[in-house]
């Protein structure tokens, strides 16, 4: 019993000996239906198996299909024609989709549902890409830009139809994966998927396909706030902290990810998703991050993968709260005593080389790091060295993670009770706020003020969504009230003033607008349309 309770060493996560019984029987009927019926989709759900996770995006093409519910689905001939491995349901091209798969070769197919019969049928593929998972192929275990033009439907035979998800369970978003844009109060949140997460990643994944949630539509006015949980947690851990942001000015976002997982795989996922600028590309927008406990860990593994070129996000401000920088003793008892061991437990065991290279590069030059530790221990019986009732104050005292932090401040609070400290709330909030004197009045001024919501017959949804939320914004930009604050504003400005031919179909659909409702942009306007 004692070597149970000591394999669940982060008391965030709350879990009995029990649970990890549970998942210790279900991998056992894993790998008893694999012998029996071999399948690819029961080997991803083996935790001692090597899982590949794809991030991808889908482009228009012939194909405008962003009114029809979409899916993406990979299927694999290793076992049997046509096995679906992995579905994601999404509602828009342009945006980024995910997948979690074994090793092996697959056929990616996007389906559009253009019957609009709640179906996705073999006539209805509109998109298709193979793709070869291995070490060879994607040696960090994550493969990236698989980009799937979409055309007119075809027919694939052999293909089963499934069900299209309902369209009233996410909203949709013209900018976030489908299922994005989520509430804290979110079943996805819940401390049961949490759990799944650790002990089950391919089983969360399925449910959290992109790693990726945000409260609301995205601005590319407001700064992005990254929030990272820890393991065992979730974006709802932060809900003391996002309710006093100023949203006006701050987009929450949240890495929700399978905390359970190898956290080399996991970092390079945040890397691709939030830092490469590739799937979400801020330009000079700066972007804050977040992280409590383990989540530290993955963001500082992902800034080694960081290569300081003009196309990566730049990170202002680096928050990390409570992280286990030397790793957790725990969990080297968890990897020798585990009748089941999760990937993190041997990246958290302090003598792996996880912990021993975690700091082979510097953090970039330009990026602030704020380092908290909490040391409160409520624990009527203590052992050894001072922790926060989880993580001993040591691990959180790496000196090298003291050596690299402009500033460190310590709580006393649990390991998690910190999260909900005023004191650290409002830490939080005085340093990210001094981020908002990039941005000059008049602009954030004229944002506030919002769009025109007028008739737009014949305009992209996207472009419609941009002009109602902040379309005085871009007559300002377009009569030179204001001057243009990134490369893609200049773009759109020298555009609107026809100094440029319009590239994209929010330049075109814009241009149209000023056409249509000069009085709008602006009578002064001398354009030659």
């Amino acid at each position: 019993m004692m070597k149970l309770l000591t394999l669940c060493f982060f008391t965030v996560v709350s879990l009995t000996s029990c649970t990890y019984m549970k998942y210790v029987s279900v991998h056992a009927e894993y790998e008893r239906i694999q012998k029996a019926k071999p399948a690819q989709k029961n080997l991803k759900h083996m935790i001692d198996q090597e899982n590949y996770y794809v991030v991808g995006s889908t482009t228009s093409g012939s194909c405008d299909c962003y009114s029809y519910p979409m899916s993406i689905a990979a299927y694999s001939n290793r076992y049997k024609r046509f096995e679906r491995v992995d579905t994601m349901h999404f509602a828009s091209s342009g945006t980024h989709f995910g997948l979690n798969l074994p090793a092996g070769n697959y056929e990616l197919l996007v389906f559009a549902d253009k019957n609009r019969n709640q179906l996705f049928e073999r006539a209805e593929v509109v998109g298709r890409r193979s793709i070869a998972l291995g070490a060879e192929e994607s040696p960090e275990n994550v493969l990236t830009d698989v980009e799937i033009e979409l055309a007119l439907p075809v027919e694939v035979e052999g293909i089963e139809t499934f069900e299209v998800l309902e369209p009233a369970e996410f909203k949709k978003s013209y900018f976030f994966p489908g299922t994005a844009i989520r509430s804290l109060n979110d079943r996805i949140f819940d401390q049961g998927i949490s759990t799944l997460g650790m002990y089950d990643p391919a089983a969360f994944f399925e449910i959290s396909p992109t790693g990726f949630y945000a409260l609301e539509e995205y601005s590319p006015f407001k700064i992005p706030v990254i929030f990272v949980h820890g393991i065992g947690g979730s974006a709802r851990e932060f809900k003391s902290i996002v309710e006093q942001i100023d949203r006006r000015r701050f987009q929450p976002w949240f890495f929700h990810y399978a905390s359970g997982g190898d956290l080399d795989q996991l970092a390079e996922l945040f890397y691709q998703i939030y830092l490469s600028g590739k799937v979400a590309s801020m330009e000079e927008m700066p972007i804050v991050i977040v992280a409590h406990s383990m989540g530290g860990l993955v963001v500082r593994e992902a800034f080694n993968r960081y290569k300081n070129n003009s196309r990566e996000n730049k990170v202002a401000q680096l928050i990390t709260i409570a992280t286990p920088f030397m790793g957790h003793p725990g969990a080297a008892m968890g990897e020798k005593h585990g009748i089941i061991v999760l990937p993190a437990w041997r990246d958290l065991n302090p003598e792996n080389d996880f912990m021993k290279n975690l700091y082979r590069k510097p953090l970039p030059a330009d990026t602030q790091y704020n380092l908290i530790y909490a040391y409160q221990n409520k624990k009527a019986l203590k052992f050894g060295e001072n922790t926060d009732g989880v993580v001993p104050l040591s691990s959180q005292l790496r000196s090298e993670a003291q050596e690299e932090a402009r500033e460190q401040f310590g709580f006393n609070n649990t390991h998690t009770g910190v999260l909900q400290s005023e004191k650290l709330i409002a830490y939080i909030q005085k340093h990210i706020n001094a981020l908002l004197e990039l941005f000059p009045e008049a602009h954030l001024k004229l944002l506030d003020e919002g769009g025109f919501d007028v008739a737009m017959e014949g305009y992209s949804p996207t472009s419609q969504h941009i002009i109602r939320v902040m379309g005085k914004y871009l007559a300002a930009l377009t009569t030179g009230e204001i001057t243009p604050l990134t490369a893609s504003l200049q773009q759109f400005t020298e555009v609107a003033k026809g100094q440029k031919s319009a590239s994209s179909r929010i330049e075109k659909d814009w241009l149209k607008f000023i056409r249509e409702y000069p009085e709008l942009v602006g009578r002064g306007l001398n354009l030659d349309l």
